[in-house]
């Protein structure tokens, strides 16, 4: 568990793009329960938004970790 935690951390802040991803997400749940509590928005959206949030990142972060791996078993590779 520890090694997907710190592999997970590398493969976010790989690239700009990345990191960028990493802060929108956390951004949007964020404004999503701000608005839950505030009142404007139903609880129901942030039931559905969460999940869809977590199973996003995890499809796209063991998608970028099997990525860099293959890119750095390539340029190993080519030494």
């Amino acid at each position: 568990m520890l090694t997907y935690i710190r592999e997970r951390q590398e493969a976010l802040g790989a690239s700009p793009g990345r990191r960028i991803y990493n802060y929108a997400s956390g951004a949007v749940i964020l404004v999503v329960m701000a608005l839950v509590f505030a009142g404007l928005a139903p609880l129901w959206i942030f039931w559905i938004a969460f999940p869809v949030s977590l199973v996003l990142d995890v499809f796209l972060t063991r998608k970028w970790i099997k990525e860099d791996a293959l890119r750095s078993y390539r340029a190993g590779q080519a030494q």
